[in-house]
């Protein structure tokens, strides 16, 4: 093993290191030592993938070719199959080890001062490095198998953390909620994994991209619908995400490792992976544009009529992740990957940012009962605007750059219908994010209960701030991220260069963010008594929307009812006639056999003597049967 691979190998394992040496060992530590070990394992990490990172993009500079597959052995071996174990490092791979373990770092950071007077708190942190190792397993990997390992394990970690606070009953839920969504998306997985090796022979990616050319369409249109299930569980697309608002349940620190750096991305990354074969299978390609781009509508008009601080930004990531959806699903997989890189540094700021005002206002969450912030807690007002502006997309803010270049995406390549759904997104998205701007710095006086005050933490704070630097000039870096992603879509047939700005699409974009900054600033600000009469004259639609359209509902009586309806009756059934009657027809036979034993034994020899002649003429009756059994075969008795 080289010093490269080793170095790559080290980048992977470090987080499960530091998880296991937290469970073991943390109950003898104090408690600083396991956020060290959380921290410093994580910093490592970042640090070794930078070096990687550099050093790959010095070569790839140069013009020489540097190992991006590096194998450490078979894991398992069952004729024709066989199962190694190796990553993939690539600039794909590479976007997002950076985000997961850099803006991981800051979020694990910021955690150190959030939940500082937790009683779980080495727990917490031996929980966060696993969901780290899980989703840096799952981008590195170089085959379909341990990509399936990540995706499992990412799905534990998220259940361990949004059920963080096992005594509420809402978290417990919640988690299990979460579970169950994402299971189904494995489900998608397997089914997409057995299909792969069944139609090309190998679950390896260097195999199977090189051999798509080969199969049919119907084959991989299936597959890459397989796949889909798997993103939309995960990346909380219609129709499985409803497990994404109820999973701010679990600390802010967690609602920002979820959707900023690890969970609700890896269907993004899967599909922009898989790219040859959706270029392949153009009917599943459209199909995950589709979800996409309505899932960014869906979730937008949602988010304006939300109250809970953490909910607004949930809805929030379910539409801009539905953004990346659509990019990698029409086919603009470097936009994709851009949207999610600038996505990272302003979700994360707005988690952050939300958390500060909630930890400061005693966990309260409605922004309803907050308001005239901006003055009290000047850091979270200052560090939120940014964030607020950045995914509104405010020029020169990241966002600006990179939901526009999806956009013109879908402008370039003839999606007037979706690419209509997503500018409607955009002028809902400034509509919204401002609103909750207004709501919860503005609007007059503070409208909660008691003071608010402002405990300023250099573990919170400090991360804040970078992250508000990342989102205000992370848009520059789509130049050199564009030159490096596109040594991994080699071939793709409509990816575009992102470092071009079409500015005619990016104004009129930016027009409608105007727009939507204005109607929420008249709305909110200048004119409330418009929209206490616009509330009353939408009541209905207003309460369609701020129930998320009823969904849960109708999975309640559409899944939930049918299956307890089946498992009652099931269970009435089986329990009485077979589970119950099984324990009772071994007891009764064996109580029979037991009197009648009682019975016999009654101290007479005559019955005694009787007992052994019987046996006598048994044997020999069993002797006469088998041998004549053996003679009518021509063969002699013993």
């Amino acid at each position: 093993m080289d010093k490269f691979a080793a170095l790559v190998l080290v980048i992977l394992l470090l987080p499960l290191a530091g998880a296991v040496l937290i469970s073991f060992a943390g109950p003898y530590l104090p408690r600083v030592a396991a956020a060290v070990i959380a921290n410093g394992t994580l910093l490592v990490a970042f640090l070794m993938t930078g070096i990687v990172a550099l050093t790959g993009w010095q070569a790839t500079s140069s013009g020489q070719t540097i190992p991006q597959h590096f194998a450490y052995g078979t894991w398992a071996l069952i004729p024709p199959l066989k199962i190694s174990f190796g990553l993939l490092i690539d600039p794909l791979a590479l976007t997002w080890m950076l985000i997961i373990t850099g803006v991981g770092f800051l979020i694990h950071l910021y955690s150190v001062g959030y939940m500082a007077s937790d009683r779980n708190y080495r727990t917490f942190f031996a929980y966060m490095n696993l969901f780290v190792f899980t989703m840096l397993l799952l981008v590195m990997s170089d085959n379909f198998l341990w990509l399936l390992v990540g995706w499992g394990g990412v799905g534990l970690a998220s259940y361990l953390l949004i059920g963080f606070y096992y005594d509420r009953v809402s978290a417990v839920l919640a988690a299990r909620k979460a579970l169950i969504m994402n299971v189904i998306g494995d489900v998608g997985i397997m089914i997409a994994i057995f299909l792969i090796y069944a139609h090309l022979g190998s679950a390896a990616y260097s195999d199977v991209f090189a051999r798509v050319a080969s199969v049919g369409a119907p084959a991989l249109t299936a597959i890459g619908l397989w796949l889909l299930l798997g993103a939309v569980a995960k990346s909380a697309q219609l129709p499985l995400h409803t497990w994404l608002p109820d999973a701010m349940e679990g600390p802010t620190p967690v609602s920002a490792l979820i959707h900023a750096a690890t969970m609700v991305t890896a269907g993004v990354y899967l599909i922009a992976r898989c790219y040859p074969i959706y270029d392949h299978a153009p009917v599943a390609a459209e199909v995950v544009a589709v979800v996409g781009a309505t899932s960014a509508l869906f979730a937008a008009t949602i988010g304006c009529v939300q109250y809970d601080i953490k909910r607004v930004l949930a809805y929030s990531t379910m539409s801009q992740i539905g953004y990346m959806m659509f990019a990698v699903g029409a086919g603009a997989y470097t936009a994709g990957a851009f949207h999610f890189l600038t996505h990272a540094f302003f979700k994360a700021l707005l988690f952050m940012a939300a958390g500060i005002v909630i930890q400061n206002l005693g966990g309260e969450q409605d922004i309803r009962k907050m308001g005239g912030l901006a003055g009290k807690m000047p850091l979270a007002f200052w560090t939120f605007l940014i964030g607020t502006v950045a995914i509104a997309g405010v020029p020169p803010f990241a966002g600006f750059f990179s939901k526009d270049a999806v956009i013109d995406a879908a402008i370039a390549l003839h999606h007037p219908v979706l690419g209509a759904f997503l500018i409607i997104a955009a002028f809902l998205t400034a509509f919204y994010m401002f609103r909750l701007l207004f709501l919860t710095f503005f609007s007059g006086a503070y409208r909660g209960d008691g003071a608010p005050h402002d405990h300023p933490m250099v573990s919170m704070n400090v991360p804040v701030v970078v992250l508000a630097i990342l989102a205000t000039v992370g848009g520059f870096l789509a130049a050199p991220l564009g030159a490096a992603l596109r040594l991994t879509f080699v071939g793709a047939l409509h990816d575009q260069d992102i470092a071009t700005i079409n500015w005619p699409v990016a104004a009129g974009a930016f027009l409608l963010v105007v727009a939507g900054i204005a109607t929420a600033y008249a709305l909110y600000q200048v004119r409330p008594q418009l929209r206490e009469s616009l509330i009353r004259a939408l009541a209905g639609p207003r309460q369609l929307v701020m129930n998320a359209y009823y969904l849960d509902t109708v999975y309640h009586w559409l899944v939930e009812v049918p299956a307890y309806a089946i498992a009652d009756a099931a269970a009435g059934f089986f329990e009485t006639f077979i589970i119950r009657a099984i324990p009772l027809a071994a007891s009764a036979t064996a109580a029979a056999l037991g009197g009648f034993a009682r019975a016999w034994e009654s101290g007479q020899l005559r019955r005694y003597g009787l007992t052994i002649a019987v046996g006598v003429v048994l044997l020999l009756a069993w002797y006469v049967i088998t041998a004549y059994a053996a003679a009518s075969q021509g063969v002699l008795p013993q």
